[in-house]
């Protein structure tokens, strides 16, 4: 196609890549040629007029610090904020192997691992367990202690020994009669405990339980005594 023969459909699209100058020379050398000989494309292009460049408003210098500021507040309290939490992180560990890893490791000390948590030794006739507590918990892990039958049947078959972290021990026996299994709360003299946890509505009878038992349970206090006195309250 000759140059000259160039609709001016054509040039009139190539007007705005030449008024803004980004188009190739060759375009450039086309559009002029065209409007040399085109009286009506060489008053469009004249006429037209290209859109200004969108200006961004300089942000206020006030306003930027202002921004900032606000930023690098936010990141202080962030980091305050991690700075709390692995302190009390922290804190709750130490307390953690304080009032219960160590006192634990403790009374199981010289005790055989018998399966996960459980530790068990048996010495002079006595069966003696530590259930130590899971990471971070505070009410869990118990101390159990039984005695060998050696061929007879005793009615007191467990003593639940307690530690708790505010610093006292509860206990526990479990006895079972002919007509029933019962698991009394009592205190280190062996009086029943109305305030450890409730599994009798009759408490009469569980004194009277208690009372008819308590030789067995005096054996199995003082065995206990025995194995973790020193560390009990």
């Amino acid at each position: 196609m000759n140059r000259k023969d160039i609709d001016c459909n054509v040039i009139i699209d190539l007007l705005p890549l030449y008024k803004e100058e980004i188009c190739s020379e060759a375009t450039r050398e086309l559009v002029e040629e065209h409007l040399r000989s085109c009286e009506d494309c060489r008053q469009l292009c004249e006429n037209m007029t290209l859109p200004e460049p969108e200006k961004k408003a300089v942000p206020d210098e006030a306003e930027t610090f202002k921004k900032v500021g606000k930023k690098v507040k936010r990141g202080k309290f962030y980091r305050r904020a991690l700075i709390l939490i692995f302190a009390a992180f922290a804190a709750l560990n130490v307390a953690w192997l304080k009032l219960k890893f160590f006192p634990y490791k403790e009374f199981s000390a010289d005790m055989g691992e018998y399966n996960g948590d459980l530790y068990q030794v048996y010495e002079e006739g006595y069966y003696y367990n530590v259930i130590e507590p899971h990471y971070l918990s505070f009410f869990d892990g118990k101390l159990y202690i039984w005695k060998e039958m050696a061929g007879k049947e005793e009615n007191v078959s467990v003593l639940t020994v307690i530690p708790r972290v505010t610093g006292d021990t509860k206990y526990a026996v479990a006895i079972k009669t002919n007509s029933e299994y019962m698991e009394i709360p009592v205190t280190d003299s062996i009086e029943f405990d109305p305030s450890g946890y409730k599994v009798h509505d009759n408490d009469e009878h569980a004194k009277q339980v208690l009372n008819d038992n308590r030789e067995e349970i005096e054996e199995l206090m003082e065995a206990a005594q025995k194995k973790w006195g020193e560390y009990l309250k």
